[in-house]
């Protein structure tokens, strides 16, 4: 365990109604996705945190979990950049003079991966995160290897189950979705993607919600180091999110 120190920024709705609603709603709006991506990351690096040398069965598992968190992840820094699009002409014109230097750049650079003609990312939000498209689950039948091994993992505990060739074919999905050869190269760039459009986000915004609080709760600002906590967190090297754990209440 170690000790953090968060601070709480103290505003009322009558604060907020100060704002123009433009602002004030995508105020609110994007810190719901920063919230999101935050929660969903913590997660993954959880869940991929460590590899298991003993059993292959707990890596495919923490494997196909991942990749959930993953497909959850494209859909809301989707949000994000539709978000972003949508208020392009605001910030532009309100705001990206004051942000810092990283955050005009990280908005710039969200605009630049969403607004090409492809992006993985959106790919993988369109083809595998919420739809089963039949096109897809067949291309990516039909391009396994005749002997490639599949299977599922069965426990008495519909918890602990893991239809595993479905994850297989979610793995080639992305694979021909990205153009690749290798499932492993795909997820590794699929991974490097959302992590920096997710940097480039949270960069962003930090930037963006300062600003608008020195604009519009400036007391809320000043009282600041007056509202904090210390308490203790637990260290992430402590910490874990297998898919296969013993669930209570089970037989």
């Amino acid at each position: 365990m170690t000790d953090i120190t968060v601070y709480n920024l103290i505003y009322t709705k009558a604060d907020l109604d100060a704002a123009p609603a433009d602002e004030r709603l995508f105020f609110l709006m994007a810190s719901s996705v920063a919230n999101d991506t935050q929660m969903l990351n913590k997660l993954l690096a959880l869940t991929l945190e460590r590899f298991d040398a003993t059993h292959r069965f707990i890596n495919q598992g923490n494997s196909a979990q991942g990749f959930m968190i993953l497909r959850m992840l494209t859909g809301r820094l989707n949000e994000a950049w539709k978000m972003l699009a949508s208020s392009n002409r605001m910030i532009k014109v309100n705001y990206l003079a004051d942000l810092s230097d990283d955050a005009q750049a990280s908005f710039r650079s969200i605009l630049a991966y969403f607004g090409s003609k492809r992006s993985l990312i959106l790919d993988v939000r369109n083809g595998v995160a919420f739809h089963h498209l039949r096109e897809h689950v067949e291309a990516a039948y039909q391009s396994l290897d005749p002997a490639t091994d599949l299977g599922d993992y069965l426990n008495q505990s519909i918890g602990n189950t893991l239809y595993y060739t479905t994850e297989i074919l979610q793995y080639e999905t992305l694979k021909n979705l990205a153009g690749l050869d290798s499932q492993e190269v795909a997820i590794t760039l699929l991974i490097q993607d959302i992590r920096e459009q997710t940097t480039n986000f949270n960069t962003f915004l930090f930037s963006f919600a300062l600003v608008f609080a020195q604009r519009y709760l400036p007391k809320a600002l000043e009282q600041l180091k007056n509202h904090h906590e210390n308490f203790e967190a637990p260290n992430f090297e402590d910490l874990r999110l297998p898919f296969f754990f013993h669930l209570p209440n089970t037989r």
